[in-house]
Parts: C-alpha cells; sequence; structure tokens
C-alpha cells in the first residue's frame, strides 16, 4: 500500500495559494496519496524553512514570491543539482528531494507557453510582443518566449534598474527595452497608430493586485490579438476589462498558467503528468 508523500508551498503572503487543490486534484487523478500545505516563509526564515522541508522528509516544495530567486541563490551556494530552466531564469519555483539528492528546477516559463494552447492554440512564433514588467515573472517567462522564436519582444518597465539586469540575462537581438513613461509617449502612441504594434501584450506586475489603472496608454489595445495578465482571480482583472473596452476579443488571466506551471511541478515530483484541460475548464471551483 502507498504511504502519503508529502509536499508543501512557500511564500509570503501564502494564503492566497490555490497550490494545494491543484495538486491534490493531480494526486486524485492517478490515485497518488499526498499531501500538500501552505507554509508561509518569511525571506529571513528561508535556509531553515528548506532545511526543516528536508528533515521533515518531504518529497519536494513549490516556491513562490517572493522567495523564488533566493532559493536559487541558496541552491547555487549549496550545490544542489540546478536545471537549465533555472539557471536561466536565476529563479526556482520547483524543489524536488529525493533521499540526499535535491533538484531546483523552475516551470513558469513551461507553464505559459502550454496556457498558450487555451486562447484557440494561440502561437508566439513570429508574434510581436509587449511585455510590461521586468521583475521575477517576466524573468521566468522571457526564455522560452524566446525559444520559439517571436518576432521581437519589447520591455518596459517603470525604473531602469531591472532593465538593466534583464539585458545582462537575456542577450537576444530579438529584445528591446523601454521605460513605461517613454512608451506612453506621444511620439511612441503615434507611431502604433501607424503600424498596430503588438500582437500580444503581457502584464507581468503586480498592478492587478493594486487595482491600479492599466499601465500602458489603452491605444495599445486595439490592435492586439491577445492580451494576458499573469495575475488571475475570479472576475477578469481590470487590465483585462479595459482590453476588452478597447476592442481586443482575446483576454486571458494568470490561471491556465498557474495550472500548468503545477503540473509541470507534478511531473518533475512524480513523472506523472495531469490533464490540465479538465482543471482549467473547471476554474471556478478553485474560486468557490
Amino acid at each position: 500500500m502507498q504511504s502519503s508523500e508529502k509536499f508543501a508551498v512557500i511564500g509570503d503572503p501564502i494564503s492566497h495559494s490555490k497550490s494545494p487543490q491543484l495538486h491534490n486534484e493531480f494526486g486524485k487523478e492517478f490515485k497518488f496519496k499526498l499531501s500538500y500545505e501552505k507554509v508561509h516563509t518569511h525571506s529571513s526564515e528561508l535556509a531553515a524553512r528548506v532545511d526543516n522541508l528536508i528533515e521533515l522528509g518531504y518529497r519536494g516544495f513549490n516556491v513562490t514570491l517572493p522567495l523564488k530567486e533566493a532559493m536559487y541563490k541558496i541552491g547555487v551556494l549549496r550545490g544542489y543539482d540546478l536545471s537549465e530552466r533555472s539557471i536561466r531564469a536565476q529563479s526556482v519555483n520547483t524543489v524536488s528531494i529525493r533521499k540526499e539528492k535535491i533538484f531546483l528546477d523552475n516551470t513558469d516559463g513551461a507553464g505559459f507557453i502550454k496556457s498558450m494552447n487555451y486562447p484557440n492554440g494561440f502561437n508566439l512564433h513570429k508574434k510581436n510582443l509587449l511585455i510590461i514588467g521586468a521583475g521575477g515573472a517576466a524573468k521566468g517567462i522571457i526564455g522560452p518566449i524566446l525559444d520559439v522564436h517571436p518576432a521581437r519582444i519589447v520591455i518596459s518597465n517603470r525604473s531602469l534598474e531591472n532593465i538593466k539586469i534583464l539585458r545582462e540575462r537575456f542577450n537576444s537581438p530579438l529584445l528591446s527595452f523601454n521605460l513605461l513613461n517613454d512608451l506612453n509617449s506621444d511620439s511612441n502612441l503615434n507611431d502604433y497608430e501607424n503600424t498596430g504594434l503588438f500582437d500580444v501584450i503581457v502584464n507581468a506586475t503586480s498592478s492587478s493586485v493594486s487595482m491600479e489603472d492599466p499601465l500602458i496608454n489603452p491605444k495599445y489595445f486595439r490592435n492586439a490579438q491577445l492580451i494576458v495578465d499573469l495575475f488571475y482571480a475570479k472576475k477578469l482583472t481590470s487590465f483585462l476589462r479595459v482590453a476588452k473596452e478597447y476592442g481586443c476579443i482575446n483576454v486571458m488571466d494568470g490561471f491556465p498558467m498557474l495550472v500548468e506551471q503545477a503540473a509541470e511541478s507534478f511531473y518533475v515530483w512524480t513523472g506523472l503528468k495531469p490533464d490540465t484541460n479538465r482543471i482549467i475548464s473547471q476554474r471556478d471551483i478553485f474560486f468557490e
């Protein structure tokens, strides 16, 4: 008889996490016995929490904000096995523990690319993308997007600091960078009116959490084929709501990406691939 395997998600805050529900659904699909809990972890506690989870016999755990990059640094310092995906993003969201072997991975980018199946099998190949934000969420998805060979990616951010980091980390001729203030300038908007600049716009900031107004001039939404907000909620985020008001038919929040990156984590731990379509089609039960 199979004993129950222990898993967790760590972060700060953590109460909002849907990960326990998702992984319990994955376990039911395969009759795989597991427990999965939320463990509130402040950044100052991270190293001790990792030791504690290993000591208590956990099979693996997920890492959410704001600990992903710190987890990567711990992995480098301790000589843990690092996947190519985690090295590229310099960020970790999945930790696998097998006896004394600790393996660190990042499934965010794979989750984002797979989530493109939901708006009618959307393909990013040869598309012009705008990514708003240059923090951890953007770092996790840029590499996998580059792998599908878009026409180009413009990354726009409020400050220069994170832009400089991304420019050094992802050295690609397909990438260009600007400040949000410049993106919203009259001259850029005029250029857009003439060219229909972006096929896909991705909000990789936390602006939807704080219900801020859209970060970009809504005119940019008009000719876009797809608008994505990596934040997810029961109802449309303010960013997506404005996009629809300005005529964009295809909008998607971060729930499909959440499911896909979780399924990829489950596969890293167990070798089993969950049916993500079933979960995504039943999304309402996760927001009851």
